[in-house]
């Protein structure tokens, strides 16, 4: 029960203690002695969406190579290249969007 206490003391001494006066400019102060922060580019989501599509676009055709044979028959070949057209497609969208 000692411990315990020495506790209830310490926490009573704590909490009589007067409270610590901060000066208003403290803040202020602490702020212009820091050096300047680096602005960071951020990656708008949308362009990170598409370059995602494009990623997911990417892996697709891989995984369909194996299997394209150029017919315009073959549902493979097709696919792969309507996908092409959308790789063309995302391309375009994000040069326009890089000239904004």
């Amino acid at each position: 029960m000692d411990t315990r206490e020495n506790l209830d003391v310490a926490i009573t001494r704590a909490l009589e203690k007067r409270p610590v006066v901060v000066p208003v400019e403290f803040a202020g102060r602490v702020m212009r002695s820091l050096p300047p922060r680096k602005q960071r580019r951020k990656l708008p989501v949308g362009r990170t969406a598409v370059l995602a599509g494009l990623l997911a676009l990417a892996l697709t055709m891989f995984a369909l190579a194996p299997q394209v044979r150029p017919q315009i028959t073959n549902f493979a070949f097709d696919l792969e290249l309507l996908l092409l057209v959308q790789m063309a497609g995302i391309g375009w969208l994000l040069k326009a969007d890089s000239r904004q």
